[in-house]
């Protein structure tokens, strides 16, 4: 985990600093890129799983991080880089760049926006695309595999734990409704100045959740009647997403803002600040949500 962190905070240091410093390559395929650190450890074998962090630039504007997704993405290594290389497999600029890294290396890969067949959308009035990757930690094939199926059993093992706690979780937020309804809350509610309202029912131990960090929220809905919507529970997985991006209802990008990693509270979110008017599926027009929420790391 330190070098992951050493490597991308180098990377952002020498990139904030212009991408003329570093030494210049070009991929087997002609693609330019530099290298920012080399760290001078062992490259990745063909086969191998290379693991990496990246971002897509636009000069200095960032227009995508894989900072924001729930787990870094990897690329396997072609068993045969001669081979793959003379295959009629269009070239990967990155896959290219990451051969030639190793743990903690970092480089900017400039790719020709005219060589794209079309134009991604931020770089629509730019000549060239900025890439930037950090290598994170290379697996062998085996290596790999065994990760696989560990991640896969600790997955079972969430998802079961989540499932057996739906009815716990069912009789506590009806009982918080009920005391809701008659008033019975006091100043363990609080209130925003958008109308959301919240209660927090035991404090985590982790940190609070920033804007554009993806989190992974284990909840329970129900209306002011005590019709349960949805929830995550019954499906033993919590939902994903990049706080504050707007992929959620706008009471939940402001509710769990304001709580900690492993927080457990509720909130109620006025119809402005969930599905208006109009509603959604089992949710009527004008309608009132409760929800109880745990907030968490992503799995």
């Amino acid at each position: 985990m330190k070098i992951k962190f050493i490597a991308f905070v180098a990377l952002t240091v020498l990139l904030l600093q212009g991408c003329k410093k570093g030494e210049e390559r070009v991929t087997p395929s002609g693609y330019k890129y530099i290298v920012h650190t080399n760290v001078g450890g062992a490259k990745p074998q063909p086969g191998e799983y290379v693991y990496f962090h990246a971002q897509m630039r636009n000069a200095d504007s960032v227009v995508y991080s894989s900072r924001t997704m729930a787990q870094a993405p990897f690329l396997q290594m072609p068993t045969s880089f001669e081979k793959e290389l003379n295959s009629n497999r269009p070239a990967s600029p990155i896959e290219e760049v990451l051969r030639d890294l190793a743990v903690g290396d970092s480089a900017t890969v400039i790719i020709r926006i005219d060589t794209l067949p079309n134009k991604p959308p931020g770089f629509e009035n730019v000549k060239e695309m900025f890439y930037d990757v950090v290598s994170i930690q290379i697996k062998d094939a085996e290596t790999f595999q065994k990760d696989v199926s560990i991640e896969r059993e600790n997955e079972r093992i969430r998802r079961e734990s989540a499932q057996k706690r739906e009815p716990e979780v069912a009789v506590q937020l009806l009982g918080i409704l009920d005391q809701y309804k008659a008033g019975q809350l006091g100043n363990k509610l609080k209130t925003t100045s958008s109308g959301l309202k919240y209660m927090v029912l035991e404090e985590g131990a982790g940190p609070k959740i920033q804007k554009g960090n993806m989190v992974g929220v284990h909840y329970y809905g129900i209306l002011l009647d005590g019709t349960m919507f949805d929830n995550s529970f019954n499906r033993g997985s919590p939902y994903v997403f990049p706080l504050g991006q707007g992929s959620v209802i706008g009471g939940w990008d402001e509710g769990i803002a304001l709580l900690k990693e492993g927080d457990k509270a509720v909130l109620f979110i006025p119809s402005q600040l969930g599905y208006g008017d109009e509603g959604s599926g089992a949710i009527p027009p004008g309608a009132e949500l409760v929800f109880y929420v745990e907030p968490g790391k992503p799995n």
